[in-house]
């Protein structure tokens, strides 16, 4: 279940990557673009059959899930922002694009770096699975996962309230599976520190989270199409 989940969520964002690149093309939001295709890599680099090679390629040494995390950290920035500013939440923005907020990305980005460093990792692994006896291993999980929250967590209530407002039918869909993706974001981090952290629930929800996230990208593009045509 959880490699299905993995390669639909490659293929979906592969193919957002690739709905993006007109609009890049005419200089037209840039930054959700790259936010698609950051993603689209670090959804790419949680297959084990994409993983290997390109970690071998990098010495072999997980350097590429330090790569899949980080940008990870950068979709979330980019697409958080974005999300903030469509649900008129200038609050939810300011957590993240403000002090605050940048204050939580270096120093998780900083964690990552340091806690990579401070593990053995020599030996392809996917998702350091080899190496979950380590402590460091272990806080690097954790703070992998908690930049990623943290940023999510600022958009469940907007995004919570413009799927309960309203709204016509489409948006508040689309509202409520971002809501969903964004809680179950949140939830992961709750998981990491369970003794469930690899057990697949772990990967449905990450999995999952995209999907869904997705899934309300496409539904706002869709309404905001039907709106253009009408016009």
């Amino acid at each position: 279940m959880t490699a299905i989940l993995q390669w639909t969520a490659l293929v979906v964002c592969l193919a957002c990557t690739i709905w993006r690149l007109p609009a890049l093309a005419h200089g037209r939001n840039k930054s959700l673009f790259w936010a698609f295709a950051m993603v689209t890599l670090s959804v790419g680099l949680s297959i084990p059959a994409l993983y290997d090679p390109v970690d071998r390629a990098l010495g072999g040494v997980n350097f590429a899930n330090v790569v899949l995390r980080l940008s990870l950290f950068a979709t979330f920035f980019l697409l958080a922002a974005k999300v903030a500013a469509a649900y008129s939440s200038p609050r939810a923005r300011a957590l993240i694009r403000g002090p605050v907020g940048l204050t939580v990305l270096l120093a998780c980005s900083a964690g990552i770096l340091a806690t990579y460093f401070a593990s053995d990792l020599r030996g392809s692994s996917p998702g350091l699975s080899g190496f979950f006896g380590q402590p460091s291993v272990a806080a690097y999980m954790w703070i992998g996962r908690l930049y990623l929250a943290y940023a999510a967590a600022c958009l469940v209530v907007p995004t919570g309230r413009a799927a309960l407002s309203r709204r016509r039918p489409l948006d508040r869909a689309a509202a409520l599976s971002m809501c969903l993706g964004f809680t179950f974001v949140c939830l992961t981090l709750v998981v990491q520190v369970t003794p469930w952290h690899q057990a697949a629930v772990m990967g449905l929800l990450s999995f999952g989270s995209v999907l869904l996230v997705a899934a309300g990208l496409a539904l706002v593009w869709v309404s905001y199409s039907r709106g253009v045509r009408k016009q």
